[in-house]
Formats: C-alpha cells, sequence, structure tokens
C-alpha cells in the first residue's frame, strides 16, 4: 500500500486546502477500475473505495423518468473556455430548455486532461467539469486514451446510458433535430457520426472522433477489454492509433453486428474560415443538418438565434407574436406524387393578356365588362358551388358567339384535375386558393401580362399608361424605409389611411409617409396594384372606426404611379392587380391561411424575390370601382388577425433575410415557405403547395 497525493495539492491559495486534504487517498494493489470528481483526479482505485466518495453530477436524473439516458462528453482544452462558454450559451442552453421534452434524459461533461487554477475556477461556476487525468499532451497524442477513460467513466458513474457521445468542443448541435435523428436510430449497438472513407484505412469507413455515438452494448464491450500499449494482442487489446475514430473503428472491427450509421448528409464536416462559415449560416440550417463542425463562436452564436427554441409569456398583459422558430422540425415527408404529368395543354390558344378570376356567383358586372374587352382572354377558375359552364357562360351573354372558345376559358373542377393533377390534389376544393390553378392555366397559355382581380372589381388599368419610360414617382434619396403605406398620396379621405395587411403598429408613423420625387427613369416593373374607389381595400379595423365607402382624390391623370424603391415593403392584394411576366413564379397564394390573409402574405413573399432581382412593385390611381361583395366586417375581423398580429415581424423577417445572405444564395421558393412554416406564419399543407407549384411551372417552363 502507498499514499498518493495529486498534484493539484501543488495548487497556491488557501482555496484549495480542503481539496488538497480530501484528495489524500489510499491506493490499494492495481486495480483497473478510475475513479472521476468534478473537482479532483484520482489514480487507479478499487471499486468499493468509489462508492465511498460522493459523485457530483452537473445534472440531476429523476428516477421516475422513463426516457433513455444519453451522455455527453465535450473534448476542450485548458485555453479554449470561450468555446466552452459559447457551446454553454448557445446549444446546452437549449438542453436546459427543452429538457423536460426531448427524447432523452442529457447529461453532459466537459473533458479535460488535467485541472489548473482557472479551470477549477471555471468548474467551481459551472460545475460541468471531468478532469481525464491524462498527461497526454498535443495533437493527435493518445487520443484513443482520452476516449477509452471517457468511456470507463460512462461505464462506471451511469450504467444506464443507452447512447455515449463524445465530440469536439468547436461543435454546434442542432439540440432537437439531433435528438429525434438519434431517437429513430437508437439501439444498443449503434455507431453513428459522420462516415470517413480513407481507402489506407483498413477498416474503413469509420466515424469521425469530431462527433461520434455509441450504444450501450458497444460501450461496454470496449470498457471490459484491456486498453494495450505494449506486447499486445490485436484481436482482443484495445490498441491506440493516437486517433480517437481510427482507435475506436479498429477496437470495434472484431464485431459483426455494429449497427453502423453514417449520417454525412446531415452532417456539415469541417466548416472553416470565418466568411464562407457565415455564408454557410443560414435559417434553415437546423432544418437540413444536425450538427456543423468547426464551428466558430460567432458561427455558434448565429446558429443558435436561428435556432433557439422560444418560451412563452405568461404575463397579465397577453403575448405579443415573435416570428421566431417555435417549430424546429419539418414534417416528413413533404409531398409525393404518382403523377405522370404536372402540366397538360388543352385545345385553347395562347393569349398575350389573360385575367383570372375565381367565383361562385353568377357572372358580375365586373366579369362581364372583363370578357368584353378586346386583347384580352379570360379564365373563370370554377368551384364546385360554381354556376355549371351552359348557365354562367349564357348569362355573360357570350354562348352564342362563336368566337367565345377562343377568348374565354371557363376552367371546371374536373379539368382543373385532368390538366394540372398535382395542383389540383394539394389545392382544397371550395377555398380561394384555387385561383391558383387559373394563375398556371394563363402561365402554361403564354401569358404576358396577368390581371389578377375579383368578381367585385370592376375596371381594368390602361397599359398606355404604362408604356416603358413612364412618369412616375419614388422615394426621394435618403428618405427610404422599410415599410411604406401608399395610401395617404392618392389621397384618402381620413388623415390616416392604410391599406388591409399594413402592419398596425405603424398606422401613425410619419417614417412610413417619405417624401417623394418625380422620375422618368426607366424601371422593371413586376407588379402593379390599382386602388379601387367607393370600397378601397382596408381591414376590419378601419372600417369598424372610420368612414367608408370613400374615393381617393387622385386619378391616373392628377397623380402619377407610386414606385417603391428596392427594398421597401408595402402590402397588396388580389383584388386588382396587374402583374408582368418577370413575377409569374410568385403569384401562388398561400392555402394554410384564410382568404383575406392569403394575398397579403404572397404580396410580401413576392416582394422579398422581386427586391432580389431588383424588379419593382408600383401603385396607381383607382382604375377600379369595388362594389363590394356581401361581408360581415366581424367575420373579416376574425378572418384577419392574423394580418393584425404577425405582419410586423413577417416584413422584418423577410427584410433580415435579404440582407443576410450574398445575392447568390439566397432562400428558393420552397425553402423560405419552410422558414416560415418553422415561423408559424403558415402550415404543412403550404410547404406541399410551395412543391407542388415550383414542380408545375418547371414543367411548363421545360415545355415552352
Amino acid at each position: 500500500m502507498e499514499w498518493r497525493v495529486h498534484s493539484v495539492c501543488m495548487l497556491s491559495g488557501l482555496k484549495y486546502l480542503m481539496v488538497c486534504i480530501f484528495s489524500v487517498i489510499l491506493v490499494i494493489g492495481f486495480s483497473e477500475h478510475l475513479l472521476f470528481s468534478t473537482h479532483l483526479t484520482w489514480q487507479p482505485v478499487d471499486r468499493s473505495s468509489v462508492r465511498e466518495i460522493q459523485h457530483e453530477d452537473h445534472n440531476s436524473l429523476s428516477t421516475s423518468d422513463n426516457r433513455p439516458l444519453l451522455v455527453l462528453g465535450i473534448l476542450s482544452a485548458e485555453l479554449n473556455s470561450d468555446f466552452r462558454n459559447a457551446s454553454r450559451s448557445t446549444w446546452l442552453s437549449t438542453v436546459s430548455i427543452l429538457q423536460d421534452t426531448l427524447p432523452f434524459r442529457i447529461i453532459y461533461k466537459f473533458l479535460l486532461d488535467q485541472p489548473t487554477n482557472d479551470t477549477i475556477v471555471e468548474n467551481d461556476k459551472y460545475n460541468d467539469i471531468l478532469f481525464l487525468n491524462d498527461t497526454h499532451q498535443g495533437r493527435a497524442v493518445k487520443f484513443g486514451y482520452k476516449l477509452y477513460v471517457w468511456y470507463k467513466y460512462i461505464y462506471e458513474y451511469y450504467p444506464d446510458t443507452l447512447l455515449a457521445v463524445k465530440l469536439d468542443d468547436d461543435v454546434f448541435l442542432c439540440v432537437p433535430q439531433l435528438l429525434k435523428r438519434l431517437d429513430e436510430l437508437k439501439s444498443t449497438k449503434l455507431y453513428y457520426g459522420k462516415a470517413n472513407k480513407w481507402e489506407t484505412n483498413p477498416f474503413a469507413p469509420y466515424i469521425d472522433e469530431m462527433f461520434v455515438v455509441v450504444g450501450k452494448d458497444l460501450l461496454e464491450r470496449i470498457v471490459k477489454r484491456k486498453y494495450c500499449t505494449e506486447q499486445c494482442n490485436k484481436t482482443i487489446d484495445l490498441i491506440d492509433t493516437n486517433y480517437g475514430d481510427t482507435s475506436l473503428v479498429s477496437w470495434l472491427s472484431i464485431y459483426d453486428d455494429v449497427d453502423f450509421q453514417g449520417d454525412n448528409h446531415r452532417i456539415v464536416y469541417k466548416l472553416s474560415f470565418e466568411t464562407i462559415a457565415l455564408d454557410h449560416v443560414k435559417p434553415l440550417f437546423c432544418l437540413r443538418y444536425v450538427l456543423c463542425h468547426k464551428s466558430s463562436i460567432q458561427v455558434m452564436k448565429q446558429l443558435h438565434e436561428y435556432n433557439k427554441p422560444v418560451l412563452v409569456s405568461d404575463a397579465v398583459t397577453g403575448s405579443i407574436f415573435s416570428g421566431d422558430i417555435v417549430r424546429t422540425l419539418l414534417p416528413m415527408p413533404s409531398l409525393t406524387t404518382h403523377h405522370n404529368a404536372f402540366a397538360i395543354m388543352d385545345k385553347m390558344p395562347g393569349c398575350d393578356n389573360w385575367a383570372v378570376v375565381t367565383t361562385i356567383n353568377y357572372p358580375t358586372k365586373a366579369v362581364k365588362s372583363m370578357a368584353s374587352l378586346p386583347n384580352w382572354c379570360l379564365v373563370i377558375v370554377a368551384d364546385t358551388k360554381t354556376p355549371l359552364e351552359s348557365t354562367y357562360l349564357s348569362k355573360i351573354g357570350m354562348k352564342n358567339n362563336s368566337n367565345y372558345s377562343k377568348i374565354i376559358k371557363y376552367l371546371s373542377v374536373k379539368e382543373q384535375t385532368i390538366l394540372y393533377p398535382l395542383l389540383s390534389e394539394i389545392i382544397p376544393l371550395n377555398t380561394f386558393g384555387r385561383k391558383n390553378i387559373g394563375y398556371m392555366y394563363a402561365i402554361h397559355h403564354k401569358a404576358k401580362l396577368i390581371w389578377d382581380f375579383d368578381d367585385d372589381n370592376d375596371g381594368i388599368a390602361d397599359l398606355n399608361d404604362f408604356k416603358k419610360p413612364f412618369d412616375h414617382v419614388k422615394v426621394c434619396k435618403h428618405s427610404q424605409n422599410i415599410l411604406l403605406n401608399p395610401y395617404p398620396y392618392f389621397g384618402g379621405k381620413e388623415t390616416r389611411t392604410w391599406p388591409r395587411g399594413f402592419p398596425l403598429q405603424y398606422i401613425k408613423s410619419n417614417e412610413t409617409l417619405p417624401k417623394l420625387c418625380t422620375s422618368r427613369r426607366n424601371v422593371q416593373l413586376g407588379i402593379l396594384q390599382s386602388l379601387a374607389n367607393n370600397q378601397p381595400d382596408v381591414d376590419a379595423i378601419y372600417r369598424m372606426t372610420r368612414d367608408v365607402p370613400f374615393n381617393f382624390r387622385a386619378s391616373p391623370t392628377s397623380h402619377r404611379p407610386l414606385v417603391l424603391p428596392r427594398g421597401t415593403y408595402a402590402p397588396f392584394n388580389a383584388q386588382a392587380t396587374l402583374w408582368f411576366a418577370p413575377a409569374f413564379a410568385y403569384m401562388a397564394l398561400p392555402l394554410s391561411v384564410n382568404g383575406r390573409v392569403s394575398d397579403i402574405w404572397r404580396s410580401y413573399i413576392a416582394q422579398y424575390f422581386l427586391h432580389s432581382k431588383n424588379i419593382r412593385l408600383a401603385f396607381s390611381s383607382p382604375y377600379v370601382i369595388q362594389d363590394r361583395n356581401a361581408h360581415d366586417i366581424l367575420r373579416d375581423f376574425n378572418a384577419e388577425l392574423d394580418l393584425y398580429q404577425k405582419s410586423k415581424q413577417l416584413v422584418e423577417f423577410l427584410s433580415l433575410q435579404q440582407y443576410s445572405f450574398r445575392q447568390y444564395d439566397k432562400l428558393d421558393f420552397v425553402e423560405l415557405y419552410k422558414q416560415l412554416y418553422t415561423r408559424q406564419y403558415i402550415e404543412q399543407l403550404d410547404i406541399q403547395f410551395a412543391e407542388a407549384w415550383t414542380k408545375t411551372l418547371a414543367s411548363i417552363t421545360e415545355s415552352a
């Protein structure tokens, strides 16, 4: 027997006097069992002696919690305190916040070789450091031994562990996504991570040591074997290759039942160079990947900002929609299809100018006027409640016109299913969203312009007023803001008039009423919103508190069109809007929100993409008169709740994305819809719809 005092007693300061006293231990024989403490590291001692020493856990585990246990070891170095603190404040904080909802109970430790004054002080504060009592220093020096010691520790103190994890301190974990993935794959023989396939390694493929998971049975097999440094039996002993990953795969190579799971497409490996890394980091990162290797501290913080869980306030004053990510997992699968074709051409000839309307009413004055216009074609998107084709066309007065089949298309529900099967399958019947099939029909039939209107809006924009170049007004230099309220420029009746969908927080803000300057500079228009007289498009709050109907004082002869600058947003509708070909791809109306929200969400989404292409949105004086169909204002108010609560946050989010990434690396249409789903602007149905829309549009483009 001999007495040994650990070198921590050599540290200066009275603070550690008691530590030194209790670090004197009795070592009996040559037992292979190791004892570890958060303040002390120990020489090998008999297992019976271990039980007499209090073991300190960073996490307390409920004995009634039946979830499987996952233990994380984060390999770090003495001088890497910044990375440890970054981990604590980012993904480890997510573990803490979500601990009751995750599929595993979680224990974690930072793994350091030896204690120092600074790391002991750090551990006093956080109680989450495990000193391995390893004297091997430097890169790729006995990393196999460090892994072995960590596995011995888990086996000693957490014998019910299902999954044992070792990772580096520069790895960021997308916590909910990773744990969901491990819950799907969990097994006692799991061997999971990023697969390497170096041909020079006889045991390839193997899991990279920057993040590796092993199951309970594999862990037990390893710790019951002998770690060997001299005169080793390669088929029995644990041989150290100096690297953790190659050591581990050699240890496992004697078993034929290892559940090898390389998950490379979900793992970002060796993300390096700060500028490139930050370009790679996007809001959707944690929907695509489960972890990021070689993360800088800044990258960790940015990823956490995108993926942090949202806490719900219980304040008596109510809560405010945050627009933060609250759904950390995308529904899977999002879209499956069995259709051989997404778009089938009928016998209707092509047309340059199309008008699109969906209705359940008999033909209104607006529809009849549109049908009689020369140089325009009209598609009527029917639904189950729409009058039959023969009745509808006879009411228009075109049934006996032999030429009507070349300019008017009654698109029945049956034809919608035949011509656009994928869209028809996704879009519910008896909804405003069926209008999307009309847009696709017009695009398919060679449209260069699409007039998007409701059957209670009579009139159409005069195309002659927008021949290039045309006189318009724009925001004067240095007056631009993220939001612009177009209504006051056109002379509303009230001092403050605003369009439906304009964020209520800004209806009194002078910043949204910028100084305007005249211009004749050539601009590329993507969308033109015509205002409406008599029943302008205002929200239910306006209608309940202000005088409606009213007319704008402006006319096309008195007020030039207002062209919004790049990066500025304003809501527009689906009631009287002219779309130009460069913007057709963004006409899609979301399905999972109310119709009084759908066209506004579309307007903001479309502007996001138009800004990236330097294509402009313009507002014009009224070309139409709205003879509004019957509405219940309180019903409208309830239908518009998302507009009141979420419009501001949506604009801010889109604006942030606009300038977050390089031009070539922005979100595409489907990715943006996924991001909006995670932030509760839309629901799962719209992810499927976005995919169906882009697939159908692509099939039309390819066949053109």
